[in-house]
């Protein structure tokens, strides 16, 4: 059968299933490459092989890998095609421990926000309350906000996010507009991503923060994955609180950045204390 057929048939599906439209977008880009390697479906393992290989940065060879991953179980349950991706190496993408706020830089962000207008002081209270995305702060309206929780429009659809007090009488005194989103530019036009970014570099600039490249949204979404466990929360509750697909991707992301607090676990509970008197 013709791929175009396969690629309109799973776009349609991911529509349905509510996908987010920067999910959306990245899907239809790499199948439009698809459609460029193999008119005719199931394209060959090898061509998929030789074309990955040959993907530029490794971060979009996996992601490209896991969209035709995606396509193609899709096809084999709708269509009965057999699974081409099945003899496909994935991209071995490096692991790293991505950055984190420490407990001084939140402190140091909490004084800064004083005396910070309303608009940036609502915009950084919910990052750091909520773990939003930013793409979800993009689209919050005002009647989305409740009580004790926020429902935002997520990867997969909406969701509830729970909401502190302080961060929901922030957000409801901002200036209310005719189009019923929250936040707003200077112009009077909804807030896209990058103003999102631009506020929250702005005061990770005033702290001094000094961890690498990342300055966004997502930094301070990693953190409250941080601090929510070191607190005491648990994995099934951040996973939901994050909107996680499942309790794996939570359990993968953050171990790696909890290594400090292990060690000190191991210290503390380590059966080889017993040497510790031998001399």
């Amino acid at each position: 059968m013709k791929t175009q057929e396969v690629v309109t048939s799973f776009m349609a599906d991911c529509r349905l299933r509510g996908l987010s439209p920067k999910t959306l977008k990245g899907y239809n880009c790499h199948t439009q490459k698809l459609l460029q390697l193999s008119p005719r479906f199931p394209p060959k393992a090898e061509t998929i092989q030789q074309f990955l290989a040959n993907v530029k940065g490794v971060h979009n060879a996996d992601a490209h890998y896991r969209t035709f991953r995606a396509l193609d179980n899709y096809a084999h349950k709708r269509f009965k095609t057999p699974n081409f991706m099945q003899s496909v190496t994935r991209p071995r993408v490096p692991k790293q421990i991505m950055p984190t706020i420490t407990e001084l830089d939140l402190n140091l962000l909490a004084a800064y926000l004083q005396d910070a207008p309303l608009r940036d002081k609502a915009v950084m209270c919910l990052f750091i309350d909520t773990a939003v995305r930013k793409g979800e702060a993009c689209n919050l309206k005002r009647k989305d906000i409740q009580e004790d929780r926020i429902i935002v429009i997520g990867k997969t659809g909406y969701r509830v996010a729970p909401l502190s007090k302080v961060t929901r009488d922030l957000l409801l005194t901002l200036p209310v507009h005719d189009d019923g989103f929250v936040f707003h530019g200077r112009l009077g036009k909804p807030m896209g991503e990058t103003g999102f970014y631009n506020i929250v570099k702005r005061y990770l600039r005033k702290i001094d923060y000094s961890g690498d490249k990342q300055f966004g949204p997502q930094l301070l979404r990693r953190s409250f994955g941080v601090f929510h466990l070191k607190d005491g929360g648990d994995l099934k509750s951040l996973s939901l609180i994050l909107g996680h697909s499942n309790i794996t991707t939570t359990a993968n992301y953050y171990t790696p950045l909890l290594t400090e607090d292990v060690i000190q676990i191991h210290h503390k509970h380590t059966p080889g204390r017993v040497f510790e008197n031998v001399k």
